[in-house]
């Protein structure tokens, strides 16, 4: 299985528990690094869709140091804000 198969897979069984714990108990934290950093623009821009999905429940972090994917991120989910750190 390829590096971005692994990263695909491993962010589809966290979101999938994260949405089965949500609907149980008040929601944690979600918190993911540059796990797309392999991911093509159309599999992001799913991702991001997801993550905005999951940011009406609870709060959703994700850090990157890839621009190209803050761009998507505003481009998918307009209320997303983004930290820019020195």
């Amino acid at each position: 299985m390829s590096t971005g198969s692994q990263f695909q897979l491993y962010l589809a069984l966290r979101l999938a528990g994260y949405e089965e714990f949500a609907a149980l108990r008040p929601p944690v934290p979600f918190i993911a690094d540059d796990i797309m950093e392999s991911f093509d623009n159309p599999r992001s821009e799913e991702v991001f869709r997801l993550l905005g999905d999951m940011a009406k429940v609870g709060q959703v972090s994700y850090l990157t140091h890839h621009w190209h994917l803050c761009e998507i991120a505003q481009r998918v989910v307009p209320s997303v804000i983004i930290h820019r750190l020195p």
